[in-house]
């Protein structure tokens, strides 16, 4: 009896049930920085900054090292990412808020909301971690205050400038940065000591309009 002649191996013949590696398309790279930053997240939130390592975050992210160091080749840049990352999608949900009305009413209705998206659980945490990190590893304290303050005053500047230009924004930002010590720094200090968060939101209606009156006065 004749036997069927067998296929020769090729034992570098890629198997289909196996993923390729190498850089990811254009259409999965988004994916891939999400998953990293998503991971980044997690890990610096539950272990802190010092305890978690870029090798962590690659197993986490489930990706290969060398595109995580690709793109963070530090961890302190990673962090730095996660802040931006933060600060980016605050901005996005500021940028709902109505432009139209009184200076007073959009100063007041741009700090509510504010108190309304950082005073929470995540946001906290993530403050609190930038605080604590600061005496082992200041650049990073110093960085994540940038970056988060800045958001934050780039937040209420954007409602009080008349236009979007730079030189608007420019001219908004002393008083969005005192508006941002007096109205949101002091409930930010009580969240970090466990007050409720649910209850700093209530009183930021409070404290925002307070503080309002005094910064434009009559």
């Amino acid at each position: 009896m004749v036997q069927p002649s067998k296929r020769p191996s090729t034992p570098n013949a890629p198997d289909p049930a196996r993923p390729r590696r190498g850089r990811p398309r254009a259409d999965q790279a988004g994916q891939v920085e999400e998953r990293i930053l998503a991971a980044a997240t997690a890990l610096f939130l539950e272990q802190g900054f010092g305890r978690t390592t870029l090798d962590q975050v690659a197993e986490t992210a489930h990706t290969g090292k060398t595109t995580l160091y690709g793109r963070y080749p530090t961890k302190e840049a990673l962090f730095a990412a996660v802040v931006h990352r933060y600060v980016d999608e605050l901005q996005a949900k500021m940028a709902f808020v109505p432009a139209g009305g009184t200076l007073r009413e959009r100063l007041v209705q741009v700090g509510v909301e504010l108190a309304e998206f950082t005073l929470t659980p995540e946001s906290i945490a993530l403050m609190r971690l930038t605080f604590a990190e600061t005496v082992a590893f200041p650049e990073l304290g110093r960085e994540g205050f940038r970056i988060g303050f800045g958001g934050c005053v780039r937040c209420v500047a954007e409602c009080l400038a008349e236009d979007g230009s730079e030189a608007a924004l420019e001219a908004a930002t002393p008083m969005a940065t005192r508006f941002v010590e007096m109205a949101l720094h002091p409930l930010y200090m009580h969240a970090f000591s466990g007050a409720d968060l649910a209850g700093l939101r209530e009183r930021a209606a409070r404290d925002v309009a307070e503080v309002t009156e005094i910064l434009l006065g009559d």
